[in-house]
């Protein structure tokens, strides 16, 4: 039971992985950081286990949350992945706004001050 869980596990992180790292390629991993933090935030009050997920500059990991399968077996791991990728896709949604594009615009400047950011396309 628990390999087909750690399984899962390697699939949800598979696509984190491609999540984060399209998301880093347009906002950046700081904002793309930032975002992810969110969710965890969000979602801990439900799943205490998503803060073991791992992320940073160099990507994003679940093997915490593998490792601690010992401790809790039960984990719904597909309830707490489904609702980890609702909430960070919902919030990126909102993120196309006006106003919320105007704050990725001022993070990107701030932290990529040196390309220029052209919001003519908006």
């Amino acid at each position: 039971m628990c390999g087909l869980i750690e399984k899962q596990i390697e699939r949800y992180e598979t696509l984190l992985r491609e999540m984060w790292t399209a998301s880093a390629k347009y906002l950046g991993t700081f904002s793309v950081n930032l975002l992810v933090e969110r969710v965890v935030w969000e979602l801990s009050l439900e799943y205490k286990e998503i803060e073991l997920l791992q992320y940073g500059q160099d990507g994003i990991t679940c093997s915490r949350i593998a490792a601690g399968l010992k401790k809790n077996p039960d984990l719904p791991v597909d309830d707490m992945f489904v609702k980890f990728i609702t909430r960070y896709v919902g919030i990126l949604a909102k993120l196309i706004g006006h106003e919320k594009t105007e704050i990725i615009k001022r993070r990107l400047n701030e932290e990529f001050g040196w390309i220029p950011f052209d919001s003519k396309g908006e």
